[in-house]
């Protein structure tokens, strides 16, 4: 790894720990987590942070769900469907910070705070608005180990590990007084390990990042395990201006523009309360991402996805995706 005063700003100023939170249901986060030290704003590449470089910033996801008309769950529900909702959207802003302990090992610790608007769910003869549950969400952490890097920096390969701990709200109440569900609340309750790999490789202007991550889901609140969690995505990244990471040798940013295009998989395993199974919990779900990345200077990065889903595979009924939003703006230093 070169000296730090060597490494490009544009590169080391996208450190970024994505968004991790109860990914149980379509109506979720489900960015998983991790740090990414190149291009991509989704996908976790195998790159880490020179030592003592610190990274901290603020990213945020929006989530926009098809609506459920009333008829709609009242049908369902009267078709035997017994917990069936309908969320409108869903916001997660989170702060985080990372260290670089040596060249080839990063920590982070990410505050995530929950928005989600419109929960509807059928009564009797009737839809009811339970309204919003919001609250503060789990703080994770996550260390990230670079086992793997050629003589000409061209090719990167790192094992993250990373933990979801149950320091989140888990008491939120609708608007009836009731304490929200336990996939609705903001924290899960539980600990939550996570795994996974990531490689990144270089080709000249161009450049090829993937990642797998897979999370063990423990019982939390009210009994309840919200399902194991495996997702993957793969990026292709163009930097206008100059080679990709040319500049990671440069004292400048040559390179301040990065057009991004990412698929982001996940699959969910079913959600269990007290041992039984929901029905409506679980599935599989493909996004294509495109995106921009702009590093307008020496110690700052910002960029913005809009995702849109190609593969939608749920089981039984959950509110499907519309449309998702990733905005991320980091400072080093």
């Amino acid at each position: 790894m070169p000296p730090l005063q060597k490494l490009s700003p544009a590169l080391l100023l996208t450190s970024v720990f994505i968004a991790h939170s109860n990914p149980v249901l379509a109506d979720h986060g489900s960015l998983g987590f991790g740090i990414g030290t190149a291009s991509p704003i989704i996908t976790q590449p195998g790159i880490t942070l020179p030592a003592n470089m610190w990274a901290a910033g603020i990213i945020t996801q929006f989530s926009s769900f098809d609506r459920a008309s009333d008829d709609k769950l009242l049908a369902l529900k009267n078709s035997g469907n017994e917990d069936v909702h309908s969320v409108d959207t869903f916001l997660q802003p989170s702060v985080f910070i990372a260290n670089g302990i040596t060249d080839d090992l990063t920590f982070g610790i990410k505050i995530p705070y929950v928005l989600r608007s419109g929960v509807r769910s059928p009564a009797e003869n009737s839809v009811t608005t339970l309204g919003d549950a919001n609250g503060f969400g789990d703080i994770s952490m996550f260390g990230q180990y670079r086992f793997f890097h050629s003589a000409d920096n061209l090719n990167h390969a790192a094992l993250t590990i990373g933990l979801k701990t149950p320091t989140g709200e888990t008491t939120i109440k609708t608007q009836q007084g009731d304490v929200f569900e336990a996939h609705h609340q903001p924290g899960s309750g539980s600990w939550n390990p996570s795994a996974g790999v990531s490689f990144t490789r270089v080709m000249g202007s161009f450049s090829f990042d993937t990642n797998v991550l897979y999370t063990v889901a423990t019982e939390g609140t009210q009994a309840t395990d919200l399902g194991d969690n495996f997702g993957y995505n793969f990026a292709f990244s163009y930097a206008f201006g100059a080679p990709a990471r040319n500049a990671f040798f440069s004292a400048s940013n040559n390179a301040p523009w990065t057009a991004v295009l990412e698929l982001n998989g996940e699959w969910q395993d079913y959600q269990k309360a007290a041992g039984l199974q929901d029905p409506n919990s679980g599935g599989h779900t493909v996004f294509i991402s495109p995106g921009l990345r702009y590093a307008g200077g020496k110690h700052w990065n910002t960029a913005l996805s809009v995702g849109a889903p190609i593969v939608t595979e749920l089981n039984g009924y959950q509110t499907p995706p519309d449309y998702r939003i990733t905005y991320r703006f980091v400072v080093a230093f």
